[in-house]
């Protein structure tokens, strides 16, 4: 006889919980606490806790089709069965398909999701609903109008849970406003002349942004786009003027894209390793975009690894020596380097040789003051027998001569 009265008096919970009778908060509780002595009913016991998200779109157009999202979480420490959820769509969007994950039913009429039973374990302690629905048409008769439709859910069952909401709110804008979009900022630079001056390294840098923009339509648009902040770092430039200097017009039409390119001028700067950060904005001359962002920002980090020929771009050793690949002295040994040795069979072989077993120099060297004093002393030598090879040869001629002249005395 028991369960027969089980098996009628649970659809009747059902359609309480559901929403289809509404009785009030008391009337509830009181049904409650008297289906609570009714054996083989699954309500959640004390040890049960569900929480409840939903998410959404922020903006859409008249005619998009768009998703809402819900998530319903076991976090308490038993199963609970029977739970289900009210989310009725606003007004202003017509319903196309819901996908409940892993499982359950969703009602579009009454608005119902019902759940399965949701466990403790990570695999099934949580369920989730992905709902499509279509944003109606001449929703907005003013361009400059936006209409917030606002998207609430709430756990309805079971009744000893602690009453979970949750609500999203999308802004409606119509078919007509302009939608601009940065889709990408390249950076590029290059060097020019480069120069030992006044006891600084002196080096030509220009820089290079190229912005890509779109118009997303729906219709022919007018924008400007411009460089809000250009600033390069660690090089003594700061703040670095780019041209064009100031908005650039750009007209395109729905679906087509264009990239601007803005460069400055040459810049003298003390050294190649830099940090640049720019940022850029577009903006719609005849009516202001509600889609955003219409601003882009990034930043580039540029560490000195310049190749020079085929070989290894540094000269280790020397940097490691002197402390930056920048010093003059390391600049005449790459030059004699370029001009001198890789120009024959022997001084390659030298080359190939030093790159090959250098870097295990330098971290020897490296943090060992009197061992950078010597190499730099060493280097000093090599880069003085370079620029003046007569004097040295004299002077390395000198000692035998000399050494000859008293054994002739003898």
């Amino acid at each position: 006889m028991l369960p027969r009265f089980n098996a009628l008096i649970k659809p009747i919970v059902h359609m309480i919980v559901a929403s289809e009778f509404r009785p009030g908060r008391r009337c509830r509780s009181a049904i409650t606490a008297c289906l609570m002595v009714l054996p083989g009913f699954p309500l959640s016991s004390a040890g049960s806790t569900l929480s409840l998200t939903k998410d959404g779109p922020e903006t859409a157009r008249e005619g998009d089709l768009i998703e809402y999202s819900l998530e319903v979480v076991n976090e308490g420490t038993v199963n609970v069965a029977g739970v289900s959820v009210l989310d009725t769509l606003p007004a202003e969007v017509q319903f196309v398909q819901a996908t409940p994950t892993p499982g359950g039913t969703y009602n579009s009429i009454t608005g119902i999701w019902t759940l399965p039973t949701l466990g403790t374990n990570a695999g099934d302690r949580s369920a989730g609903l992905q709902i499509q629905a279509l944003v109606n048409q001449n929703l907005i008769n003013n361009p400059a109008d936006v209409f917030a439709a606002v998207n609430r859910a709430e756990v309805t069952a079971p009744l000893d849970q602690t009453p979970l909401e949750a609500q999203v709110s999308t802004n409606i804008i119509c078919t007509s406003c302009i939608d601009w979009e940065i889709e990408s900022v390249g950076f590029d630079w290059e060097s020019g002349d480069s120069d030992w001056n006044y006891d600084q390294w002196e080096v030509d840098l220009r820089f290079y942004l190229l912005v890509k923009i779109a118009n997303n339509g729906p219709v022919t648009s007018d924008a400007s786009i411009r460089v809000t902040r250009f600033e390069v770092r660690g090089v003594g430039l700061g703040s670095v003027t780019l041209f064009p200097n100031g908005p650039v017009a750009v007209t395109l039409d729905p679906g087509q894209t264009r990239t601007i390119e803005f460069r400055s001028t040459w810049e003298e700067a003390d050294d190649f390793d830099f940090a640049a950060f720019w940022e850029v904005e577009v903006s719609d001359v005849a009516l202001l975009d509600p889609v955003l962002p219409n601003t882009a920002s990034g930043s580039y980090y540029n560490e000195d690894d310049n190749d020079d020929s085929d070989y290894t771009a540094k000269c280790v050793i020397s940097s490691v020596a002197y402390g930056s690949y920048l010093a003059p002295r390391i600049a005449r040994l790459r030059e004699f380097r370029d001009r001198q040795l890789l120009t024959n069979p022997f001084g390659k072989w030298f080359v190939e040789f030093y790159y090959r077993h250098s870097p295990h120099m330098a971290n020897y060297i490296q943090g060992r003051e009197t061992l950078r004093t010597i190499v730099r002393s060493i280097l000093a030598l090599v880069v003085f027998s370079i620029e003046y090879p007569i004097v040295t040869g004299l002077v390395l001629l000198l000692p035998p001569l000399v050494i000859a002249a008293r054994r002739r005395k003898r």
